[in-house]
């Protein structure tokens, strides 16, 4: 694993898996965080799916976009068009250094999204998807957010809590547990809808682990030829526990592993 700063000043912290076998695989994958706390606990599981991934012959990126994690900026004015941005720059230099001529990308939650909202503007040259329980609707996601900030403190404070989440009229909140929300980028949030957001792929695989009503309406709505890997809730990434510990969803890294491999031998 070598760790890296690249793109426009070097702004964006990326850890490249490179594997040691003569003959690497043909293609390579991306790797895109969740957003703000999500990003946290995803960590160690990111790492363990670079790791495996480098194992079965497949270069791997893992980076940070700007204003978050270890790359440079203020998270206060990040924007989902900025992390587009940032989605290519790392594309480009996976490709750079890797010498892969097909590029898979992997995509948490919010990282999913991301990727196709870049793949859908032409910023992103991707043949393959895999969407890990995406955001669908922005405005839920942001609800969502909403909750779990409130939820977070008063389990923590207990009886001492107080809710001082500014949350505006417009429904967007200043921060989610720590990650600052710009009004801007929060108008940006509730503006996504991956039912109106054709990705613009070869192959696509949404990974599942919750359903839920949103979900089955983008199955409903996107082609036949998606696919999609439907597995049981493992809250392991997600959980308090996950930031101090060594737990991994195995069952899910080794998944979406073999999809990567089912579409790129």
């Amino acid at each position: 694993m070598r760790i890296e700063y690249f793109g426009a000043s070097q702004r964006l912290l990326g850890a490249l898996h490179q594997p040691s076998r003569l003959r690497p695989r043909s293609t390579a994958v991306l790797l895109c965080n969740p957003f703000g706390e999500e990003a946290s606990r995803a960590h160690r599981t990111y790492r363990v799916l670079a790791t495996q991934l480098e194992r079965a012959g497949f270069a791997a990126l893992r980076f940070d976009y700007t204003g978050t994690g270890d790359s440079l900026g203020d998270g206060r004015d990040a924007t989902l068009a900025m992390w587009r941005a940032d989605l290519a720059a790392a594309a480009d230099r996976l490709r750079e250094v890797s010498g892969a001529s097909r590029l898979a990308v992997v995509g948490l939650r919010l990282g999913g999204t991301l990727a196709v909202l870049a793949s859908a503007a032409g910023d992103l040259r991707a043949r393959h998807l895999l969407l890990w329980d995406p955001v669908v609707r922005g405005a839920t996601y942001l609800r969502e957010l909403i909750a779990q900030h409130r939820a977070y403190m008063r389990q923590e404070l207990g009886p001492r809590w107080r809710d001082r989440l500014v949350v505006g009229a417009d429904g967007i909140p200043a921060e989610a547990l720590g990650a600052p929300i710009s009004p801007a980028l929060g108008r940006e949030l509730t503006q996504i809808d991956l039912m109106t957001t054709p990705a613009a792929v070869e192959q696509l695989t949404v990974v599942t682990t919750k359903p839920t009503t949103e979900l089955t309406e983008l199955r409903a709505h996107l082609p036949a030829s998606a696919r999609w890997v439907e597995l049981a809730e493992s809250p392991a990434w997600n959980s308090d526990a996950a930031l101090n510990a060594m737990t991994v969803p195995m069952d899910i890294v080794q998944a979406i592993i073999a999809r990567i491999e089912e579409t790129s031998p």
